[in-house]
Parts: C-alpha cells; structure tokens; sequence
C-alpha cells in the first residue's frame, strides 16, 4: 500500500470548483436571461413588466453566481476541508480524515477530470473526490496512482 502526504481542499478551492462546474452546465440559461434583459432595456420605467424583466435580467446572473459560492462555503462543508490522508493499492483508495476511514474500490471511479492541481474523481454524477497532484512522496508513487486512475475510468 502507498501512502501520500495529508493534504486539505480549501474553501476557495471548493468554492472555485463548484461554480466553475455549475457554469459548464448553465452557462447558456444565464445568457439567455441577460440578453432577455439587455432586451427590454429600451422598455425601461415605461411599464412595469419590462422594468422587472430589466432588473431580473442584469441581476438573475451575479445573484446565482454569490448564491452559488456562498452555499459552497456554508458551515456545514467543513467535512470537506478537514485534512485527508490517502492510501492506495491496485484496488481500492483509502481516505482517512478526522480518525474516519473509508475505503473506495478504484472501479468505482466513473470520471476523472483533470487540472494541473488536482484531479476530481467522480463516483457519481455530482460526487467527487479532490485529490491533489503533489501529494505523493516519490514521482513512481505518482505515475502508479495516474495508471491506476486512468486504467479503472
């Protein structure tokens, strides 16, 4: 079994994650929302339907933005950013954060989308886990984990 060095997901780096996802798969309804409201610009103060419409086009967009970090970084994610120990072997990956430990077979691993930081490893649609690139001891360690995490996807 390998072992890597404890690392945590800060607040911003979640927060960064959630949204940049979130805006992959909505960008174009929050366009559309601010071109309808670019829109009924020209309407502005005559009529208040056009007034709404105006406000909510230009707002609608920030609002789910802020709306979007802010319940990424409620109180009830500090599980999240708690500081995560990892172990791996050609079959299953093993986290073990605040004295829990919990054991992952690797064909579980149904995406991995990779950064230059990280890796998310998707065991779901909406779940992931986050695991660092420089976490690993020794440049083997880390080309095993890369094979692993590749062959099982």
């Amino acid at each position: 079994m390998i072992q890597t060095k404890p690392y945590a997901l800060s607040k911003s780096e979640y927060a960064k994650i959630v949204l940049k996802t979130r805006l992959k798969k909505s960008w174009w309804l929050l366009l559309v929302i601010f071109i309808c409201g670019f829109a009924f610009l020209k309407n502005f103060g005559k009529d208040s339907f056009s007034t709404f419409f105006t406000i909510f086009g230009f707002a609608y967009p920030f609002i789910v933005i802020i709306w979007i970090y802010i319940a990424s970084i409620l109180k009830k994610n500090n599980y999240l950013f708690q500081e995560t120990e990892m172990a791996f072997d050609n079959e299953f990956l093993y986290f073990k954060k605040n004295g829990n430990e919990s054991k992952i077979p690797s064909t579980n691993i149904l995406k991995v989308v990779s950064t230059h930081l990280y890796w998310l490893l998707y065991l779901s649609k909406e779940q992931f886990i986050y695991v660092e690139k420089d976490i690993f001891f020794t440049p083997e360690d880390y080309n095993i984990f890369c094979s692993l995490i590749i062959d099982n996807k």
